[in-house]
């Protein structure tokens, strides 16, 4: 398995417990360290985050529990894919939520979270220019977690917080995707500035074109890994 920088998640003392690791394991995954369908070894693991083996086989239950992780007898833990059929059902709702995200942030005008969409964006430009893939989506998330917390509707913050875990498996996909970072980086652009003039009209429609692009973008990808 390939070996991660997880310098700063190493000051845990050996025995740190499972739901700890849990959410160390689950940022990593978040932040596109694992590859859909990697397989996960507990040995390395343990090795890279300083823990015993038994809380790392914990949080890798919480995790099949959670759906992003995979276990098979004889072959164990790897990571889940994410298929066409499940990509559509989950964009679904994910366009759905984040559309009306679009809407509530232009109704709230919060100045904070339009800073940190913004800055999201300049991050992504960077990584982008570096051709730096898990810059790209820790930029991405970023941005999608402030416009869904630019609603200031706990429930809907909530319900997207669940989905996030799942769209990152597909995001080193979508955006490996030629030209993608940057048409994502500018449709980006053009919702914060929607967002930014209240326009929630516009600000809905642009996300959900977006989200919409990024599915293509994703299923295109696994078509041509399955072709």
């Amino acid at each position: 398995m390939e070996r991660v920088d997880t310098t700063n998640q190493q000051t845990q003392a050996a025995g740190t417990k499972g739901p700890d690791t849990y959410s160390r394991l689950r940022a990593m995954i978040l932040s596109g360290v694992f590859r859909s369908g990697q397989r996960l070894s507990e040995r390395e693991l343990a090795a890279q985050l300083s823990v015993s083996r038994t809380p790392v086989r914990e949080a890798l239950r919480q995790l099949v529990q959670e759906g992003t992780v995979v276990y098979q007898p004889r072959r164990g833990y790897r990571i889940a894919s994410i298929s066409q059929e499940q990509a559509r059902h989950l964009f679904i709702v994910r366009e759905a939520l984040e559309g009306l995200a679009a809407r509530l942030a232009c109704q709230q005008g919060d100045p904070g979270c339009l800073a940190g969409m913004q800055a999201s964006i300049e991050r992504g430009r960077a990584a982008a220019r570096e051709g730096h893939l898990a810059g790209l989506i820790a930029a991405n998330q970023q941005f999608h977690t402030c416009l869904a917390e630019s609603s200031a509707n706990p429930y809907l913050i909530s319900a997207f917080a669940r989905l996030q875990v799942h769209i990152a498996l597909m995001m080193s996909r979508s955006l490996a995707t030629p030209r993608r970072p940057e048409e994502t980086l500018r449709e980006h652009q053009a919702i914060v500035d929607a967002v930014r003039a209240r326009d929630a009209g516009s600000a809905e429609q642009l996300i959900r074109e977006h989200i919409r692009k990024a599915l293509q973008g994703y299923l295109r990808h696994l078509g041509d890994e399955t072709g």
